[in-house]
């Protein structure tokens, strides 16, 4: 996209916001009443989601579980216990799979990090139910048969592949689950990279597949009523199509209805570059500011996976825009990509946006290319009939004043609003997310001093995730509500 052409963008977005109708619009209220709304529903689902392990175990008591583990033998205690985990880790499988497939009602509560944060941690319950669950059938077999509890997890599993139906295929699911928990631990994830350990993490669904025959095998406890036949078989219905539906049929809808090709790639500074993809009635995407896509270009190296990269710029009529730094293979690619190239999206995804806003007054700190939301957010703000003159606060931490992209975007919208820039650049220090040029101050006292007082602002933050809680601990020690501090953390 050439200089005339991002002019003539942005004076068409900047007339179409110009013929907003005004309205009178409280911030606080609205951002409020949002937060209100996103705890009720969140309690809730949290309920649901225990509610469901409460009917799991319910119906298993039911189903003489209960008696299995009180008045039978210790073998058949031992196999109750097994049966009882399996049905738990089942559950919680199920659950994790559901908060993957970015349903968008769920995404709003939680925000798409908080919901994958649920998912990890529900992984790190799950894989040791279901070792706990292969382990206790396995002694509880083998002393059934009498055999010695040394040889049992070398003998047992080969009687149990020869005598239980589908065992074969519920080993494979467990063996691709312990792989998925290994690759997951942080020091695996980042030799892999983003890329393999993606593509890892997707045979998980190949995990769950091989595992309903032996689930749903006849005699099995999720077959042993119409009702838990029933119930189960929903669950397993519902987070199906969920994940079909959500991020299979509506991402390639919505890339053919939207017609969406790269326009231009911009160098901003060294090793960041601006994707410009047009499209036609991209408003119908209700996209927003302070969200991400999942993007995919049909280009060599790019086309097998999808990356998550927030928009950098506040969605118009026919343009989106991502900026990206220079942090891999695949991100470095964007850079050579030719006018014209397809581009598959999936998305918006994310709550780090204006609707959490609680205050009139908004300041937005940055650190990196995590400037790239933040710039989005300003625009948006700036544009807002109910901005006044100085509302917005911009802080942008950089090492070196040549790594401030954007830098120029940010200067013209905070001028000619009359709001506030600040550029933080400096070496690193170590316990403080300032530049380390003003000694004898702490970071709290260095936040008064930008804003006189940070306690009557909304604070949207996005940068690395050691930086940000260096923030956070600051904004605390200032007297700002955790309620106002917003961000979203996409560490994977």
């Amino acid at each position: 996209m050439t200089t005339v052409q991002r002019q003539s963008s942005r004076r068409s977005i900047d007339a179409r916001l110009r013929q907003l109708p005004a309205r009178h619009h409280d911030p606080r209220r609205a951002g409020r009443r949002h937060l209100s709304w996103r705890q009720r529903v969140g309690d809730l689902l949290e309920l649901l989601a225990a509610a469901s392990l409460v009917l799991v175990l319910a119906l298993f008591f039911r189903d003489g579980g209960s008696k299995d583990l009180v008045s039978g033998s210790w073998p058949t205690g031992l196999i109750a216990i097994g049966r009882a985990t399996g049905l738990v880790a089942v559950d919680l499988l199920l659950l994790q799979l559901l908060l993957a497939a970015r349903v968008p009602w769920i995404d709003r509560v939680y925000g798409t990090d908080r919901a994958l944060k649920a998912h990890r941690v529900l992984g790190r319950i799950t894989v040791p139910l279901v070792l706990v669950h292969l382990e206790t059938l396995v002694l509880g077999y083998a002393a059934r048969d009498h055999r010695s509890a040394w040889l049992a997890p070398v003998v047992e599993p080969f009687v149990m592949l020869r005598t239980v139906p589908d065992m074969l295929t519920a080993f494979a699911a467990t063996a691709l689950l312990v792989v998925i928990a290994v690759t997951s631990v942080r020091m695996a994830v980042r030799a892999m990279g983003y890329e393999r350990w993606h593509l890892v993490h997707l045979t998980a669904y190949a995990a769950v597949a091989l595992s309903i025959p032996h689930q749903l095998s006849i005699g099995s406890d999720l077959s042993r009523s119409p009702v838990v036949r029933v119930y189960w078989l929903g669950l397993y219905v519902l987070v199906a199509g969920s994940i079909v539906w959500w991020r299979v049929l509506v991402p390639v809808y919505r890339s053919l209805r939207h017609r969406l090709r790269v326009e231009a790639v911009v160098e901003e500074t060294a090793g960041v570059w601006s994707v410009w993809v047009r499209g036609r009635d991209l408003e119908q995407l209700d996209a927003r500011a302070g969200q991400f896509f999942n993007w995919r270009f049909n280009a060599p190296g790019l086309r097998a996976f999808a990356h998550p990269w927030s928009l950098s710029s506040m969605p118009s009529e026919n343009h989106l825009r991502l900026t990206v730094r220079d942090l891999g293979d695949h991100s470095r690619a964007l850079a050579k990509l030719r006018p014209g190239t397809r581009v598959l999206i999936e998305g918006p995804y994310g709550a780090f946006t204006t609707a959490r806003r609680t205050r009139r007054r908004v300041l937005l700190i940055a650190a990196g290319i995590g400037i790239t939301p933040i710039r989005a957010l300003a625009e948006e703000l700036a544009a807002d009939p109910a901005t006044r003159p100085g509302d917005i606060t911009v802080a942008y931490r950089a090492d070196a004043e040549d790594q401030l992209a954007l830098r120029a975007e940010l200067e013209r919208l905070t001028e000619d609003e009359g709001h506030a820039l600040h550029l933080l650049t400096g070496p690193p220090v170590a316990g403080s997310w300032f530049p380390g040029d003003q000694p004898g101050h702490d970071d709290a006292d260095r936040l008064r001093r930008l804003l006189h007082d940070p306690r009557q602002c909304d604070v949207y933050l996005c940068g690395p995730a050691a930086w940000m809680d260096l923030v956070h601990t600051s904004l605390r020690e200032a007297g700002v509500p955790r309620l106002n501090i917003h961000d979203e953390r996409f560490s994977w």
